[in-house]
């Protein structure tokens, strides 16, 4: 595979970490009232941006430049969120919740995309499948409390 098609593949994910640091950060403003919920979205943010820092070097290792920036349709699941919160009374946890989860969900098929990409060299494959895993285990510990709140 082309150093070009590689660059492109990481900073599509590049660009869904941001996506997603954004997303949680939100989750967490808007989980207030809810402690353990601000911290497990703080957490998955910080995770998130750890993601962007090694796809950014990953990036960089093959010869590419980092895009910058977030997408519209994160922009729009964002303003979802907040309408969605909004219109919720008590800043309900649960919608919160089943937003990320819906996020979460997005995520791990964006990165089995990428995945099925057969031409990935290692490095990059092994890199694209530790960041899924983690996905997979946020999206596990969120159906977790989602069923916990039912």
């Amino acid at each position: 595979m082309k150093n070009e098609k590689i660059n492109e593949c990481l900073n599509d994910l590049l660009t869904k970490a941001y996506d997603a640091e954004e997303g949680f950060k939100v989750a967490a403003e808007r989980a207030e009232g809810h402690p353990s919920l601000v911290s497990f979205f703080k957490k998955q943010s910080e995770m998130r941006r750890a993601f962007g820092h090694e796809l950014k070097q990953a990036i960089s290792q093959h010869g590419g430049t980092p895009d910058k920036g977030s997408s519209i349709a994160a922009k729009a699941h964002q303003i979802w969120i907040s309408v969605k919160d909004t219109l919720t009374p008590d800043h309900d946890g649960e919608a919160i919740l089943e937003e990320c989860i819906r996020g979460e969900t997005v995520a791990l098929a964006d990165y089995d995309d990428k995945l099925n990409c057969t031409d990935l060299p290692a490095d990059v494959k092994a890199l694209i499948s530790k960041q899924r895993a983690s996905i997979a285990s946020s999206l596990a510990a969120n159906k977790a409390k989602e069923k916990a709140a039912d």
